[in-house]
Formats: structure tokens, C-alpha cells, sequence
């Protein structure tokens, strides 16, 4: 299969802070073709991208309907990826705030006028699947890494989930034998999602990323990107596309697609996801609505996490 291969220069200094959501892509590149990008003074892959490079309909159906549950969860833990804060992607039930630095901030119960002990930032429906740093609440484990909640939780979902993880660790083999190799091989086996390069998956559900980089990512690793419609959901979307800001370069990932890319090293975020109609089907909460969280974008992100990592033997 034919692609193109470019060079490109990481000539944008990145002057906003972690968090910045970015909505204006003019300037930008989107690429929506085959393409290899390299960066032209370290030589260094920055990402692959190739169109309907995952096609098993039965793996990604039976994603779909399993993953959901999980998909869908709002949680408010993600960080810079989650935006600077802002009242209207925060849960009803928090009143004022306090102590707010860009993408957290302390607050007061609503209900109650209590000041919380616990910092939030921005609602995100964005929740991880395979193994994690963190010992899951309430199980009295110890251990660095442990199996998420969802999978634990959920056996038989999670191991529903794993065929279409292991179509995207096929894709990335096909498409970057020696990038694939090399990832495989760093993966402790004990964290080893199926037998893929990957230790961990991230889902996102119709949520716009905002500015960050992938800090406890293995380091000179790549993360495999694709993206499903959820067949659940019939509000379509368009645009929604992932950007490097540093490079002006933005890929238009729609199911079926791979990209592979460097998401450690290189700051990266979404553009806004736009309906395509303004009929909303379905029941979602004027907050769904507001914050576009009601269409039918899946994204999904496997990768390894630095605590998931063995030394290379070569």
C-alpha cells in the first residue's frame, strides 16, 4: 500500500499552559490519507497514520457493546487533559471553589456548605482498562500495579474487550514491525494485555482532550490510536480531530484508522467535536449537551505505562 513520507519541524513553542483546550486550527495540517511523519532535525518518528487499517466488525461490535459501561463514566481525575477548569464541566452538586490552579481545584458541597478534602478537575468520560499504578480502592491491595476495577470488576468484559485490543496490537505489528518488536518486548509479562505490546488501554466517550502530554507513558514509546462509532448512539460528529500544536500537524481518526505516535514526548490535544445535526437523539442531561458529551465518538489509546515496563534485554 502506497503512503506518504514527510518530514516536519517542531517550530511552534507551546506558550499556554497544560490544559489549554484549542479550538482554532487554522495553520493546521490535517492529514486524512496514509502518511509516515518524521521529525526533521531528531529523525524521530512522530506518528503513522493508515485509514481502515482495522476492519473485524465482530471484535469491534462486541468492544462496543462491552466497553460502554465503562466508557461513559464520568470521572474528574484527568488532569491537564480534562481543560482548565470551568463551572459547567464540573458535577451539580459542587458549590464554590477554592484554591483553584488551572486544571484543579478545591471546593465547598453544595448541599452542605463542607469544605471537600478531595480536588477535582473537569468532569471527562475518560477511564482506563488493564493495568493501572494505583491499587483500586477498597480491595486492601498493595502492590504497585494492579488490574483496573472495571476488568477486575467485570471478567468476562474484559476479556470481550480484549479481541479488538488485539486487531489494534495486529494493526501496529503490520504497519511498524520494528516499533512493535521493540514495545513488546518492554512490557512485563505480567502486565501484558492478551498477548499484545500493550499493558493499558484509554477510552474516551465524545470528550475533546485538552492540551497535555502522555507523562507516565513509557518513555520512547508509542501509543496506537483508533476510534469507533457507537452503535448505541445516533448523534454523529464531525471533526474532533487530534492535534500536535508543536508541529501544526492533526489527523482525522474515524473507525477503522491507526495512529501511531509519539504522545510522550509531544504535546497533543483534540479539536472540538461539532455535530452534525442539531436534533440530539436520545436522553442525555443538559450538561451532556452543553459540553457536545452526548455524541457517538469512541476513542480508544493503547499503550504502556512506565510502572507496566521491564528493562530491554538487547
Amino acid at each position: 500500500m502506497e503512503y506518504i513520507q514527510t518530514r516536519t519541524v517542531k517550530k511552534h513553542k507551546i506558550n499556554d499552559p497544560p490544559g489549554k483546550l484549542i479550538t482554532n486550527i487554522g495553520g493546521y495540517i490535517i492529514y486524512d490519507k496514509d502518511v509516515d511523519i518524521y521529525d526533521e532535525d531528531s529523525h524521530k518518528l512522530v506518528a503513522k497514520f493508515r485509514k481502515k487499517k482495522i476492519s473485524n466488525i465482530s471484535s469491534i461490535l462486541k468492544f462496543n457493546k462491552n466497553i460502554l459501561p465503562l466508557a461513559k463514566r464520568k470521572k474528574e481525575n484527568r488532569g491537564s487533559a480534562a481543560g482548565l477548569i470551568e463551572r459547567a464541566k464540573l458535577r451539580e452538586s459542587v458549590g464554590d471553589l477554592y484554591d483553584t490552579k488551572s486544571y484543579r481545584t478545591g471546593y465547598f458541597v453544595k448541599s452542605t456548605g463542607k469544605k471537600s478534602n478531595t480536588k477535582i478537575c473537569n468532569i471527562a468520560k475518560s477511564n482506563v482498562l488493564g493495568y493501572i499504578d494505583l491499587a483500586p480502592r477498597n480491595t486492601g491491595r498493595t502492590e504497585k500495579v494492579n488490574l483496573s476495577a472495571y476488568a477486575r470488576d467485570y471478567p468476562q468484559r474484559y476479556e470481550d474487550c480484549l479481541p479488538f485490543i488485539t486487531d489494534i496490537d495486529e494493526a501496529f505489528k503490520e504497519v511498524s514491525a520494528d516499533h512493535h518488536e521493540r514495545q513488546y518486548k518492554m512490557v512485563d509479562h505480567k502486565y501484558r494485555m492478551a498477548d499484545t505490546s500493550f499493558s493499558t488501554m484509554t477510552v474516551n466517550y465524545s470528550w475533546q482532550s485538552a492540551l497535555h502530554k502522555d507523562a507516565n507513558n513509557g518513555q520512547e514509546c508509542y501509543s496506537c490510536i483508533t476510534v469507533i462509532r457507537d452503535r448505541d448512539n445516533k448523534n454523529n460528529y464531525s471533526a474532533g480531530y487530534l492535534l500536535f500544536p508543536e508541529y501544526r500537524i492533526g489527523f482525522n481518526i474515524r473507525e477503522g484508522d491507526l495512529l501511531i505516535s509519539d504522545t510522550v514526548d509531544n504535546y497533543h490535544c483534540n479539536s472540538p467535536l461539532i455535530p452534525t445535526s442539531e436534533d440530539v437523539h436520545g436522553k442525555w442531561s443538559e450538561q451532556d449537551k452543553i459540553n457536545n458529551w452526548h455524541l457517538n465518538r469512541i476513542s480508544v489509546v493503547c499503550y504502556i505505562k512506565k510502572s507496566c515496563m521491564k528493562q530491554l534485554e538487547f
